[in-house]
């Protein structure tokens, strides 16, 4: 900003000494869009229990005169890569940016000019919760695009802008009672609710992710039902997934039974796959109840490994 201020005068300067006006001078240090935005993020709350979905909302202010419409890359995540770090900054947990191939949900956030627009993800899509009790560091780098740049020059290269975004939250100890109290909370909003205005079902969609992230045998069965009930193929995939981390009996019994149910077709290859991961753990309850199962099905091979 201070040399921005250094050029401008300069330029003013110059613009009397010559005689030429100052918004030719200026031209080649006008502001792009993205500088009037100022970014920020925090967290629904300080304090969650280990594996517990962390929500993060993202504020994002436009400070200038048009609205700006702002682009996550596909499926609304790729944009987003995070690094979680312990109190004597050793990096706990990392995760990169998601790419997807194939057609994905087109995830934008307009910011009417003056005014603040949100958005929000969860942290354990890309970085795990399940840590001891303690504070933690989390930065986000938000590599973004602009939906006006991207229609301005269609043979052009999109230009895409950066900004590092920061935050502390803490684990505390776990509390099975509270933990299920959330829980409850979530699958009231994902299932329940009737509410279906554009809040409403952003609102569902939130308390979805939220389940589907979750790093706890509780939200197993609400994990299982999620599966059956969302018609999203990703998040079907997000959702198997949490199961398999699970490490738990009941993951892999409702896994078993999606394979055979029709209108899980377009994931039976990652369901299947999903129950020979878990068998993986080692666990002798989960061997034992899907050892009719291998002799069944066939373990596929996936073109890219599920995580």
């Amino acid at each position: 900003m201070i040399t921005r201020l250094k050029c401008l005068s300069y330029l003013f300067t110059l613009s009397i000494i010559l005689g030429i006006p100052i918004d030719m001078l200026s031209n080649a240090y006008a502001q792009g869009p993205e500088e009037f935005l100022d970014w920020s993020i925090e967290t629904s709350k300080k304090t969650f229990y280990p594996g517990e979905p962390v929500l993060l909302i993202f504020n994002i202010k436009n400070n200038g005169k048009q609205e700006q419409e702002i682009y996550y890359g596909g499926g609304g995540i790729e944009a987003f890569s995070m690094e979680i770090f312990d109190s004597n900054n050793t990096v706990v947990a990392k995760g990169g940016r998601i790419q997807r191939p194939g057609v994905s949900r087109f995830v934008t956030t307009r910011v009417p000019a003056g005014l603040t627009g949100t958005r929000s993800i969860v942290l354990n899509r890309w970085c795990s919760t399940l840590l001891p009790p303690g504070t933690y560091h989390v930065i986000c780098n938000v590599d973004y695009g602009l939906v006006s740049e991207l229609t301005a020059k269609k043979n052009a290269p999109h230009p895409q802008h950066n900004v590092r975004l920061e935050l502390d939250f803490q684990i505390t100890k776990s509390n099975t009672s509270e933990f299920k109290k959330i829980i409850e909370a979530l699958v009231n909003r994902a299932f329940t609710t009737d509410d279906r205005s554009a809040q409403g079902l952003m609102d569902r969609q939130i308390a979805e992710n939220s389940l589907a992230f979750t790093e706890s045998s509780l939200g197993v069965p609400h994990q299982l039902r999620l599966l059956r009930t969302n018609q999203y193929t990703w998040l079907r995939r997000d959702v198997i997934n949490s199961l398999v981390r699970s490490k738990t009996l009941d993951a892999g019994k409702g896994l078993v039974e999606a394979v055979e149910d029709p209108s899980m077709k377009d994931v039976k290859r990652e369901l299947i796959d999903a129950v020979y991961r878990l068998r993986e753990t080692g666990k002798s309850d989960i061997i034992k109840a899907t050892d009719g199962f291998v002799l069944k099905y066939k373990r596929p091979v996936l073109t890219k490994p599920i995580d």
